[in-house]
């Protein structure tokens, strides 16, 4: 399993892990769970999806915690605008100024 990849363009999604045994998910992906039981994760496509439960303004730019269906919050950043708890943010992959690809979340 590779950690480091954090999401898919097509469909976009962000890539997590889930125990088999607990049910629990975990984002960023990990290989073991986290109970010391050395159990390996299986790889899953988590919704694109969620609720914002806050957010905060910091050196100019937006970040918010996004509960997802799963059960995990997500720490991230959100795009620039008004926002508002409660509402429904989505999945956005976008190319940053140096070409590079990453994600945020925008209000649906």
């Amino acid at each position: 399993m590779n950690d480091r990849v954090l999401f898919r363009t097509n469909p976009p999604c962000l890539l997590g892990s889930r125990d088999e045994v607990t049910g629990a998910v975990y984002f960023p992906p990990r290989a073991l769970t986290t109970d010391g039981s050395l159990r390996e994760c299986v790889r899953i496509e988590l919704s694109s999806k969620g609720t914002l439960f806050s957010w905060t303004r910091f050196a100019g730019r937006y970040f918010g915690q996004i509960d997802l269906p799963e059960g995990v919050r997500l720490q991230c950043a959100l795009d620039d605008g008004a926002h508002e708890i409660g509402a429904v943010y989505a999945l956005d992959i976008f190319r940053t100024e140096s070409g590079a690809q990453d994600w945020r979340f925008i209000r649906d």
